[in-house]
């Protein structure tokens, strides 16, 4: 089995993740693993005229699934 969702990811000013919001998604508690691992992740944040700002962005999260 294989598939790929698609997550809204907003990073904030000090490179965290703040929100997710699930955009498409596979089911089967994929869904539910891609949100607890991209809410780990860190970031370098964006920076806007020398100033770290949020920003939005969507992550593909792929799953290959082997027997």
């Amino acid at each position: 089995m294989q598939g790929s969702l698609i997550l809204w990811v907003v990073v904030d000013e000090k490179g965290d993740v703040s929100r997710i919001k699930l955009d498409r998604c596979l089911g089967m508690g994929l869904d539910e693993r891609a949100i607890q691992s991209v809410s780990r992740w860190k970031f370098e944040p964006a920076i806007r005229n020398g100033q770290p700002i949020a920003v939005q962005l969507n992550v593909e999260v792929t799953f290959r699934l082997y027997r």
